[in-house]
């Protein structure tokens, strides 16, 4: 299990940073095992991805994170995911 202060961290660094609608979700949950300890995914869901492509979205998640964290810390990171609402209405 990844460690909760560090999930609520990056939550936060998200939630403060960007995504400060009360409709963004920013979920934060335990990943895998790996070479820097327990990882940690990250899904975001915002209006503020609309017609953004996948690189955008991933630019955007990044740079809070890389900002946001120490290098250890966001290095435990091993996927992340934006997506607006009517991407989610799609599947």
């Amino acid at each position: 299990m990844a460690d909760a202060a560090l999930k609520q961290t990056i939550r936060d660094a998200l939630k403060n940073g960007y995504f400060t609608d009360e409709n963004d979700l920013v979920d934060v949950s335990d990943g895998a095992d790996g070479p820097h300890g327990e990882n940690v995914h990250v899904v975001v869901v915002s209006r503020k991805f609309d017609d953004q492509r996948a690189a955008e979205k991933e630019d955007r998640i990044w740079s809070i994170l890389m900002q946001s964290l120490k290098p250890e810390e966001w290095q435990k990171v091993t996927l992340s995911i934006g997506v607006s609402p009517e991407e989610i209405k799609a599947i």
